[in-house]
């Protein structure tokens, strides 16, 4: 019963959302992370552009889709096509 009370409190609400928004900038914070290590060891020549485009991305989804597609480039301009073409493939910032 208290449990229910406690649930059910705008306080408990809040902390219970700021606890998701905390892990869901986590979230995105290590896949930045992972795709900015990625193009450093493989296309360093990028990195920059990496870190850049990585910032702007609010969308989990859009920064895994990125991961996947930088895995299988093989060539500079390949990746770098990959970092800046993200709107025109129709993904979300």
């Amino acid at each position: 019963m208290f449990q229910d009370i406690l649930s059910e409190s705008w306080v408990y609400q809040e902390l219970v959302e700021q606890g998701v928004e905390k892990e869901r900038q986590q979230e995105l914070q290590r896949q930045r992370q992972t795709i900015v290590g990625f193009v450093q060891r493989r296309f360093p020549e990028i990195s920059t552009l990496a870190e850049q485009q990585t910032a702007k991305i609010t969308d989990p989804e859009v920064l895994q889709t990125m991961i996947l597609k930088l895995l299988d480039a093989q060539m500079l301009e390949e990746a770098r096509q990959i970092l800046l073409n993200l709107d025109k493939d129709g993904t979300r910032h």
